[in-house]
């Protein structure tokens, strides 16, 4: 039934049942408005939620003459009440800064969130750090800040009393008091730290413990920079020194006084509070000496109120820990748990323990997939939401196990949600319409509460997906979907495009937020689109994930050129000679791969790839999946021989489609290298390859990168492809 929809909506589209509405454009990005984050209050009579936008403000004055204009973000709260049908959402929030949700008070009366201001644009301004704030729900007044944190706060939990806030902030290695219960991974060196007066005192020209202050307090400035951990790769820059997530309890009836709970060196992630007030639980690291850099499992530990009585209370080699929830009696902790030993395809599974550190058993086994933003409904089920064939379906699911019952089906996507009173609020992906905020009652009927997207959504022509599936020799089921150009007519072929997701664990589909803006733009192009879920992807089940062990070229390249294949033959307005390709982060990898050894297409685009996997080990912060993905490390002789076998890189003579290859100058996942050796290998071959780098971008440019650069990107490949698309004269949106 669901694919008949899908088809008839496709063809009312091509038929122009609506010829009044325009296609999409690639400045329709900055009106797009997502949900960040949803809080509900305890008898769910209202919800708060936060709204992420785009600004396009006039640049300074010096930029004004050629017409530049800054983009950037803002996020504000927003309140919602849920008992009148009729209600409309209320703005809490303003001003040039993120604000982010993070829990209502018991009694619903206040709202403790996170702050950020925008960055000044001043050269040298100091880069604002998040900071918890207070403000009254249902009543005019500013939010107050209850925070001066020097690193900034990172999360917050109310007191079940509604008297104090537990925040966690994350602490630099070297502020922290006392000695690392792990080892420090620098030969023949102990760990150590200075007074000021130490530092004070410290020269070039004195004894060795003088030098060694002297040395360490330059790489205190990062002058030079010490490295001395395996994870020294953040995002967008170097990490050289770990940070600890600390707790502190801000006493709201004392002037708001901070007093630190925790010194340690275990990290404290996603604390809570029991719901007497007295127990805190938090997800951390295994005891031991080994240093966190090289765990492959977390653990769970406990501590009073107070901060006394630290100690794991689930911790063993055979189990990965990693998310902890009390009950709401508090008798039992829910859990995530997963295999250590499986490095990367980890497939975690819920279970209940005891506050005394006994592990139940299992109760979502019969979920093959991994469950997301768990949450209690009531004391005996859960809530989850979870990757499955191409959406998002929001899951409820009884502790004592038995089948998940979808309340919220795919292929729509749920991307967060929050319950209270029996009702539930969630932010919904669907074809039509990118981002909305809904209410699913205590009855089980949904209305929508949003206007985000919706005014200016339906005024434009959205090209809906036809949902397939194909069968490749091995039995191996793959899940793909087509979308027609806009406009297209009977008797015409247009150009296509194949494009590829990256993770390789991610998954594609309707109910998928990130990749609404590119299908709908190249489609307005005048492209088809074809994209699929094939082995490796997330939402089919562990063995689906796991079956590009060892194999992220042949197969999975097989699996989306068979989708391609298969389209060509059967539909009318693919023109097979003007045949597209593109994809990021592992797409971007089998991008490469694939014009290395398949020659149909016109012109492909690889964005943020892995080439050559070898480097990769050295430069992404992402190596873990070399050893996860191929068995092994570049010097070990077996593993070497399949890193070589599957690197693009190696096969790169072979390439002969033109190629636009796309990067970030500071996209430390997969390293800038990457595309470097890519770009140069094609150049001394004299290949048609262009080369696009943008400044002060990751890998997450296409996604939450700036604004304007994010439009740039993708009309680089759209404008890239055009010249080869063959077309009488350019193509329009």
């Amino acid at each position: 039934m669901r694919t008949y929809v899908l088809l008839l909506a496709g063809c009312l589209t091509l038929l122009g049942q609506d010829t009044a509405k325009t296609p999409i454009t690639a400045a329709d990005l900055l009106r797009i408005r997502q949900v960040a984050s949803i809080a509900v209050a305890n008898d769910g009579s209202f919800a708060v939620y936060a709204v992420r936008s785009i600004f396009a403000e006039p640049a300074a004055d010096a930029a004004k003459a050629n017409g530049d204009t800054n983009y950037g973000y803002r996020t504000h709260l927003w309140r919602v009440a849920l008992n009148d049908p009729q209600a409309k959402p209320v703005q809490l929030t303003f001003g040039d800064r993120n604000d982010q949700i993070s829990a209502l008070s018991p009694d619903g009366r206040r709202l403790a969130f996170l702050r950020t201001d925008n960055p000044s644009s001043a050269p040298g301004a100091p880069r604002p750090k998040p900071q918890v704030f207070l403000l009254p729900v249902d009543s005019p007044g500013e939010a107050v800040a209850v925070t001066k944190f020097e690193q900034g706060a990172v999360d917050v939990e109310w007191r079940p009393d509604g008297k104090a806030l537990l925040v966690t902030s994350a602490i630099p290695l070297s502020k922290l008091e006392g000695k690392p219960h792990f080892s420090i991974d620098r030969p023949a060196r102990q760990y150590e730290t200075y007074t000021k007066e130490e530092l004070a005192a410290a020269r070039p020209d004195g004894d060795l413990a003088s030098v060694r202050a002297w040395l360490y307090k330059n790489a205190l400035k990062d002058n030079p920079t010490l490295i001395t951990r395996m994870n020294f790769e953040g995002e967008q820059g170097l990490a050289p020194e770990m940070t600890v997530p600390e707790l502190f309890l801000i006493d709201l009836e004392q002037d708001n006084k901070s007093t630190q709970l925790t010194k340690n060196f275990y990290p404290h992630i996603n604390a809570r509070f029991s719901p007497d007030g007295k127990t805190i639980v938090y997800s951390s690291t295994p005891d031991g000496r080994t240093h966190p850099d090289r765990l492959r499992r977390g653990a769970v530990r406990t501590m009073t109120a107070s901060g006394s009585d630290d100690h794991a209370v689930l911790d063993d080699e055979a189990h990965n820990f990693q998310f902890v929830r009390f009950s709401p009696d508090g008798s039992r902790l829910l859990v995530l748990v997963a295999n250590p030993d499986d490095l990367i395809y980890q497939q975690p599974r819920l279970a209940l323990a005891g506050l005394d550190g006994k592990l139940a058993r299992t109760f979502s086994d019969s979920w093959d997939a991994t469950p997301q933003g768990t949450d209690f409904d009531g004391g005996a089920a859960v809530l989850f939401t979870s990757p499955w064939h191409g959406g998002f379906p929001l899951m409820r699911m009884s502790t004592s196990g038995g089948e998940a019952r979808p309340l919220i089906e795919a292929p729509a996507g749920v991307q967060i949600f929050a319950a209270g009173g029996g009702r539930i609020v969630y932010a919904l992906t669907t074809v039509a319409n990118p981002n909305e905020l809904y209410l699913r009652d205590k009855d089980g009927r949904t209305r929508r509460l949003t206007d985000l997207n919706e005014s200016w959504v339906s005024q434009r022509t959205i090209i809906q997906p036809e949902e397939r599936w194909l069968t490749r020799p091995n039995g191996t089921k793959v899940q793909y979907w087509v979308m027609n150009p806009a406009g297209a007519q009977p008797g015409r072929k247009y150009p296509w495009v194949l494009d590829m997701h990256g993770g390789p664990a991610a998954m594609w589909g309707p109910g998928e937020f990130s990749m609404w803006y590119e299908f709908q733009l190249f489609c307005s192009w005048g492209y088809g689109v074809v994209y699929s879920n094939p082995r490796g992807s997330g939402g089919y089940g562990i063995s689906f994930q796991k079956a590009n062990h060892k194999d992220w070229g042949a197969g999975p390249s097989g699996d989306v050129l068979a989708a391609l294949d298969e389209v060509a033959r059967s539909n009318p307005f693919v023109d097979p000679s003007r045949l597209f390709l593109t994809g990021g982060s592992y797409a971007g990898y089998l991008t490469a791969w694939i014009v290395g050894h398949d020659h149909r297409f016109k012109a492909a685009a690889a964005q943020r790839g892995v080439y050559e996997l070898t480097t990769f080990y050295g430069e992404g912060n992402a190596y873990r999946l070399v050893e996860g993905a191929f068995g092994g490390f570049p010097w070990n002789p077996e593993a070497k021989q399949v890193l070589d076998r599957e690197s693009p890189f190696t096969y790169v003579a072979s390439i002969r489609t033109p190629l636009l290859i796309i990067h970030a100058s500071q996209d430390l996942r997969t390293g800038v290298t990457q595309s470097e050796m890519l770009y140069r290998a094609l150049q001394q071959q004299k290949k048609p390859v262009e080369y696009v780098r943008y400044p002060s971008e990751g890998h997450e440019l296409t996604r939450s990168g700036n604004p304007g650069r994010r439009m740039d990107h993708m009309l680089r490949i759209v404008e890239f492809f055009e010249r080869y698309a063959g077309r009488e004269k350019p193509a329009s949106n």
